[in-house]
């Protein structure tokens, strides 16, 4: 297992090197010029001259190579460079909205996942009757509810009925608990949501076909409790898929809450992303998709290792 550990956390160096080397391609593809947004899309009238030594001071009129060298070069002292629109460090600006992200993820998947296994156990454990029709409706619901329009109408019914709005900066956590919950707690109900009912339509899924298995009703013959059966001996074989998509979700609501951020007047990832994109400033960019790969490779990993914790027949060798 050490080996394979070893193996696998080594392997995540040429698997970002190789991303790094996409990202900065693809960056370059996109259309637009950030010297001519930002000094020529007002109306103003800028020289030849004064174009050329801005795209000079931000080290666009190198080549295409030493560009991704320098940058490169970087990486490994976790120096992302500096931001073409602001001036200022790319990780400090990453850093701040990070963790804003980070804990919405968090408090969403923890959301989600205590709605989802309850539920979706429920609805396998009785299927074809009301609960199950009744988790099915919710979870379809769910399906179909865009996070960012469930938090408009929370927010219309709190400001109706408790007079609130989110606030303008974000609190953290460690600063004043209280008021950092207050604001974070309504997008990951919201998002939450969404998010339980991918995981319990997965789990009542893999309920259903663990509990068609023959040591099931093996232990069904023998007279077993049913809370037994379903926790100790159905749900942990059922758990393989549903921390599948649990990992992945979560990875994608590092960077994927868009709207959802906009709604609750949050500046996180996927605000910045938007922003960097809008600007076309290439080395946000560049740093922002390498943070969301690097979150994705992290989670995969992890579910990798919660795989033999669930299941011992899964045996890295």
């Amino acid at each position: 297992m050490a080996r394979y550990l070893t193996r696998r956390l080594l392997l995540m160096i040429p698997t970002l090197l190789v991303v790094a080397v996409i990202i900065f391609v693809l960056v370059r593809v996109i259309p637009g010029d950030i010297v001519e947004l930002r000094l020529v899309s007002g109306g103003s009238f800028v020289t030849a001259s004064v174009i050329e030594a801005e795209r000079a001071r931000l080290g666009l009129n190198k080549p295409i190579w030493r560009q991704f060298v320098d940058w490169m070069g970087g990486l490994p002292r976790f120096d992302l460079g500096t931001s073409m629109w602001t001036a200022a460090p790319i990780a400090k600006e990453i850093a701040l909205r990070f963790q804003l992200s980070l804990q919405l993820a968090i408090m969403s998947t923890l959301i989600a996942v205590t709605l989802a296994l309850p539920l979706g156990i429920a609805a396998a454990v009785r299927r074809g009757t009301w609960v199950d029709h009744l988790v099915q409706i919710l979870s379809v619901a769910g399906l179909a509810t865009p996070s960012f329009w469930l938090g408009i109408l929370l927010l219309l019914f709190l400001l109706s009925n408790f007079h609130w709005l989110p606030p303008l900066t974000f609190t953290p956590l460690w600063v004043d608990p209280k008021a950092n919950l207050l604001q974070l707690i309504w997008p990951a109900l919201a998002v939450g949501y969404r998010y339980s009912a991918v995981t319990t339509r997965m789990t009542r899924s893999a309920m259903l076909e663990v509990l068609q298995e023959d040591y099931v009703r093996t232990a069904w013959a023998k007279g077993l409790a049913q809370r037994v059966i379903v926790i100790r001996h159905a749900l942990r074989n059922a758990m393989l898929p549903v921390v599948t998509v649990i990992g992945l979700e979560f990875a994608f609501l590092i960077g994927g809450l868009v709207v959802t951020e906009q709604v609750f007047n949050l500046n996180g990832i996927g605000k910045l992303f938007v922003d960097a994109i809008a600007r076309r400033d290439y080395t946000m960019i560049q740093g922002l998709l390498l943070l969301v790969a690097t979150v994705y490779i992290v989670v995969n990993f992890l579910i990798e290792l919660l795989y033999v914790w669930l299941d011992p027949r899964v045996s890295y060798g």
